[in-house]
């Protein structure tokens, strides 16, 4: 992948997955994620989405157990303990460590390691926009099989490397950014991540075109989430908006070009 080559880019001949050949060192990866932005309050309307989502777990409720890999500060995880889950989380840095035990979550250091707990005890796990960090993604699906129960549910969400956003931005893709993102996914190759380490596909689905895709750097990270809340805002209170949203992520959704995907999986 020529134009990719700052950032380390290949993809597999066989698969089509597209990846980092550089691995981070701990250092860079620390010097990462100590200055990560962060936000002291949720929107009504991510809220919301929580809600929904939460909702569509009941179904799987039996253990009471969820887990949030990659947890970020816990507002996620914090909403399901509200709802009466027995909530657990993983984080990399100290700060948002303690940002989900000040919530009352059991949260754990590092990386996601089946060892800390007990085989088959989660209904469900939830890790939003954190596989694309992982440079090991077997590793951490496998780890998912292991302290999930059977039948239980992965919900997944990560950049869709064959969006429109990537294909009209190509290198200049704010996504792409070593080593913040190390794996890169399309519909196709997240799907055979799961369905090779014992999964079943329930969903696969891409959304939106986001605002604050098209800026690179994170100076502009302020202005542009401003401008994604307004969009979001007015998708949910005027009706024309919403319409024009549900008929533009139902085409990104057929050709598989959204910005985000959304994988639900259930354990075999």
């Amino acid at each position: 992948m020529a134009e990719y080559e700052r950032d380390y880019l290949c993809r597999c001949g066989k698969c089509g997955f597209v990846f980092s050949e550089r691995i981070p060192t701990m250092e860079e990866l620390v010097a990462n994620y100590s200055n990560y932005p962060r936000s002291n309050k949720i929107s009504e309307i991510t809220l919301k989405r929580y809600d929904e989502l939460l909702a569509y777990f009941e179904r799987f409720r039996k253990t009471n157990n969820m887990i949030d890999v990659g947890a970020g500060d816990g507002y996620f995880i914090q909403r399901a303990k509200e709802k009466g889950w027995n909530a657990y989380a993983t984080e990399f840095d100290d700060i948002s460590v303690e940002l989900c035990r000040q919530k009352g979550i059991t949260t754990h250091k590092g990386k996601l390691e089946a060892k800390n707990y007990e085989a088959g005890m989660m209904d469900v796990i939830y890790s939003s926009e954190v596989i694309e960090h992982i440079n090991n993604p077997v590793e951490e699906v496998r780890n998912f099989n292991a302290i999930l129960r059977s039948g239980g549910v992965v919900y997944v969400t990560t950049p869709n490397f064959n969006s429109v956003s990537r294909k009209v931005l190509k290198s200049g893709w704010r996504i792409i950014e070593y080593p913040e993102h190390l794996c890169y996914y399309s519909s196709r190759t997240l799907g055979k991540l799961f369905k090779d380490n014992g999964f079943l596909i329930e969903q696969i689905k891409t959304t939106g075109i986001t605002p604050s895709i098209f800026f690179k750097q994170k100076t502009n990270a302020v202005h542009s989430h401003v401008s994604t809340e307004e969009i979001r805002e007015k998708t949910e209170t005027k009706p024309l908006w919403n319409f024009i949203k549900n008929t533009l992520n139902a085409m990104l959704n057929t050709t598989k070009t959204g910005d985000t995907l959304k994988g639900k999986f259930v354990k075999k």
